[in-house]
């Protein structure tokens, strides 16, 4: 990699000793420096939360060079955390989350307050392009998830939570003018389908990023690994299931877990020892459980005659169902693209938060459901006492301070604002 900062001391180091030689060998390395500056771009600037309590500060650049960041007045190398053959280089650099001030090419970084008290929540952002499913990715209406960006920038977050799917562009469109050129598993699509949407927002508020069954090995898991796994970039074999991890936010603690696998088995083992883990890392305060796909969910148009089978994670039910510690008070998900609550008997509540930007579900619930059970064929029935829709797309916000949830749709129009008791279970009104 092309060492910028040693670059630097060493015209430097030169410079003290000007001999016509030296004079003309310093010339030459400004030049060299500032065409490397020109040659490489950078694309993409964001930051987001990673185990540790740390923040992961990450640039794209269109070369194999690294931008030169500034972190509270110290100058600071990227690193390399991953490249494709000179095309494009996504750097990293790992701070704590009390840095105050960064700079990634004079670019302001958005940083984390001492106290988060305004979160925004979107998901399931893409633009579907998939068979017959052709969306309108070129039309702000057909796909609004810049809207959505534009209109949660108006709210001012501290934090952005996307509960995963970001790559929905997956056959090629029939009708370029509606959908665009793009598709498949690379830069491009990836491109198009979230950091271009994002580029703004992303110097607004640091994000969480939560991996989606889009993201599932074989689908567009080298992009998610690249780009947004909080983890160092490993690039030798996917992981059908990444680590769990915490971040404490302050009055809740968030707990991330990875349900991307479309699999039913999926490595049981392995996933009942990561949820154990979730035992000793969360114990002292009120939680939410973030993970893409939720538990409990209602799609249909009649939920109270219906057997749920396929509404929600039923692995997940089978493998969870009596093991989550008390202070858990909610699911945060997407996966399914509706906004919904369930408020459920002897269990987490469910927020749904799926409605980004990608083809909707159809929009034919009734906006109130009361006594839903649900019937699975482990033995076991579970109840939701209370479940409230919000329809089109849109976003959620959720105020520590106030304790509210409120739903927004995607030209920001308030839907409904949900209390949020002290240990930050959904209050319905």
């Amino acid at each position: 990699m092309f060492n910028l900062i040693q670059f630097h001391r060493s015209i430097s180091e030169l410079s003290l000793k000007m001999t016509p030689n030296n004079v003309l060998i310093v010339l030459i390395l400004v030049i060299i420096s500032n065409l490397q500056h020109i040659h490489a771009r950078t694309l993409y600037t964001w930051s987001q939360v990673v185990p540790q309590n740390q923040l992961s500060v990450r640039a794209i650049t269109d070369n194999n060079a690294c931008p030169i960041a500034r972190v509270d007045n110290k100058q600071v190398e990227m690193k390399i955390r991953s490249s494709m053959n000179n095309t494009e280089t996504v750097c990293e650099l790992i701070v704590d989350r009390l840095a105050r001030h960064i700079t990634v090419d004079d670019k302001k970084i958005a940083t984390l307050p001492k106290n988060i008290r305004k979160i925004a929540i979107i998901g399931d952002t893409g633009c579907r392009i998939k068979g017959d499913e052709q969306q309108a990715c070129n039309s702000a209406e057909g796909w609004p998830l810049r809207k959505n960006l534009e209109a949660i920038a108006l709210h001012k977050p501290e934090l952005i939570v996307h509960v995963g799917d970001y790559l929905y562009r997956q056959t090629k469109c029939l009708e370029t003018t509606s959908c665009g050129s793009f598709f498949g598993y690379n830069p491009e699509t990836w491109y198009a389908d979230w950091f271009d949407p994002a580029k703004d927002i992303s110097l607004r508020a640091p994000f969480i990023f939560i991996r989606g069954n889009h993201e599932a090995c074989g689908r567009g898991h080298e992009g998610w690994f690249r780009y947004l796994d909080p983890f160092p970039f490993a690039p030798e074999n996917c992981k059908p299931l990444d680590f769990s991890w915490a971040f404490d936010v302050g009055p809740v603690k968030f707990f991330i877990f990875d349900t991307s696998s479309p699999e039913e088995i999926f490595e049981r083992q392995r996933k009942i020892d990561a949820f154990n883990k979730f035992n000793s890392l969360i114990c002292d305060k009120p939680t939410w459980f973030l993970t893409h796909r939720p538990l409990w969910c209602t799609t249909t148009r009649e939920p109270e005659v219906v057997a749920l089978k396929s509404q929600g994670n039923l692995t997940d039910i089978e493998e969870f169902q009596d093991e989550f510690p008390k202070n858990v008070s909610a699911i945060l998900s997407g996966h399914f693209h509706i906004a919904q609550i369930l408020l459920m008997d002897d269990f987490p509540d469910q927020i749904i938060v799926g409605n980004g930007g990608a083809l909707l579900y159809a929009q034919d619930q009734k906006p109130i459901y009361k006594n839903v059970d649900f019937h699975y064929p482990n033995g076991k029935n579970y109840s939701a006492h209370d479940i409230r829709n919000f329809f089109g797309f849109g976003f959620a916000i959720a105020r520590l301070d106030s304790r509210a949830l409120m739903f927004f749709n995607s030209d920001n129009k308030r839907l409904y604002s949900a209390g949020l008791t002290d240990d930050f279970k959904p209050r319905l009104k």
